[in-house]
């Protein structure tokens, strides 16, 4: 039994990668062993070491620069690795002392934006100007003179000369423009760090994991900078993918390791069409029916201009809808994307996302992303204003997801029915839950949302779900 004393210190100042288990965690095991008795054997891997493997080894990559930047993870905000076969070496770390995730967390909070809220600032951001906020941004990060970034202070009035924001339109005074620098100097830290990774690893590939990962506007400006030939993304990049690289580092040291690129998403549960059925049979207010086309008559309802539930196959791994937990609808008119938003009790200003048939998505973005899990930010084409606006940002970027048959051939041929009907072989694709929820994941997740909201179809499985009016 380890003292209390010993567990408070160890608690407070955080163990060392190779020093052991975290307390708190030990506790738990000693609990669960209490219960149902001896434990296999359990290994510890670093926190940040994690977030590297999970991007690393599911890259299928045999070489490259692995960076991992997030709040804090044990005694690290930031680290970079050059990995090669199945070795992953330290090349630098940053202490959780100075966070680049820290700096872009409070900023968030600062401007009103709440808890978690980052995704906001980030879509945010484009509506101001970076240059005109940067003056109020400088006094708390240094992105020239330190390393990679110096975080010297959090937002207070006395710095950035506003009061922290309450209920104030977030489109009006300084918010929109201190979110624009905010994000300007996270990328420039972040681009600073992979320039490190690469040059010391000397490697023209390069990977990275951490909370830090899921800003795909920072994603999709390295992606186009050119920075190396080839950049991987693991789509659970922030601590929900933990447990995936822990998992692969214990493969690799037993000898079971067979690492190879993840190119699907679709990794989480799924249900019979019995159990669907069931759930929908025990629901009031519905009604449902199981067509013999059910992608044929969901691109016409679509078409027609239905938003639409999309509940089908394995959940998707990570934070982002990719067809199989989705709200999909039309991309022509900017109504359908304030649609939306209403639907889900959206802010209007926030961007929607779209999905599109893969060997077109060249045609309607500049640069495609290298996998399909909605992790690069790209500017799109004239094609695209013209005939999807509800899926462009202010900045004209957008966040594609290529879809092919291979990935998910239900979700391609509702997109390539949908294109013969308008022309368009794109939808507009955003999460299936509504504001401050999570994701639906179960039948039932899935008809309270559809009654909830103002959803005017649900297709579940081979079923077709209306309201009861």
């Amino acid at each position: 039994m380890i003292h209390k004393k010993a567990l408070g210190i160890a608690a407070k100042i955080g163990l060392a990668p190779d020093a052991g288990m975290h307390p708190m965690v030990a506790v738990g095991f000693e609990q669960l062993e209490a219960r149902y008795g001896k434990l296999p054997p359990v290994k510890y891997y670093g926190h940040h070491l994690a977030h590297a493997a999970a991007a690393y080894l599911t890259s299928g990559f045999d070489e490259a620069a692995v960076i991992t930047m997030d709040g804090r993870g044990g005694p690290l905000s930031a680290a970079t690795w050059h990995a090669r076969k199945d070795a992953i070496d330290t090349l630098e770390e940053e202490p959780y002392t100075n966070s680049l995730g820290w700096f872009y967390r409070d900023c968030t909070r600062y401007v009103g934006l709440g808890d978690f809220g980052e995704g906001k600032l980030m879509g945010l951001a484009p509506y101001g100007n970076a240059s005109v906020g940067l003056p109020r941004v400088d006094p708390l990060i240094d992105t020239v003179s330190s390393r990679w970034f110096r975080y010297k202070s959090p937002p207070a009035k006395q710095l950035v000369g506003f009061p922290r924001r309450v209920t104030e339109d977030v489109l009006s005074g300084p918010y929109a423009d201190f979110a624009a620098a905010t994000q300007h100097e996270l990328e420039r830290a972040y681009e600073r760090a992979v320039r490190s990774a690469v040059g010391s690893s000397h490697s023209k590939k390069i990977c990275v994991g951490g909370g830090v990962a899921l800003n795909c506007s920072a994603n999709g400006k390295l992606l186009a900078s050119a920075v190396a030939e080839d950049m991987w993304v693991f789509p659970a990049s922030g601590d929900a993918g933990l447990s995936v690289g822990a998992a692969l580092l214990c493969a690799r040291d037993i000898g079971e390791l067979a690492a190879e690129r993840i190119e699907s998403p679709y990794h989480g549960p799924e249900f019979s069409d019995d159990e669907i059925e069931t759930a929908l049979r025990s629901a009031s207010g519905i009604s449902y029916t199981r067509p013999g086309k059910l992608e044929a008559e969901v691109a016409r309802s679509i078409a027609a201009g239905s938003v639409v539930g999309w509940f089908q196959g394995r959940m998707e791994l990570g934070p982002r809808s990719l067809g199989n937990r989705s709200i999909l609808a039309d991309p022509r008119t900017i109504a359908m994307r304030d649609k939306v938003n209403r639907v889900k009790g959206r802010e209007m200003w926030r961007p929607l996302a779209p999905s599109v048939l893969a060997e077109r998505a060249s045609d309607y973005f500049k640069v495609v992303p290298p996998n399909a899990f909605m992790l690069f930010a790209t500017q799109v084409t004239g094609l695209t204003r013209e005939s999807a606006p509800a899926i462009v940002h202010v900045d004209g970027s957008a966040r594609p997801q290529p879809v092919t048959a291979e990935l998910n051939a239900r979700f391609y041929t509702l997109i390539a029915l949908f294109a013969s009907l308008t022309g368009v072989p794109l939808l507009l694709n955003t999460s299936f839950n509504a504001a401050g929820e999570p994701i639906v994941c179960t039948p039932a997740d899935a008809l309270r949302t559809f009654l909830s909201t103002g959803l005017d179809l649900l297709a579940i499985g081979p079923f077709i779900v209306t309201k009861i009016k």
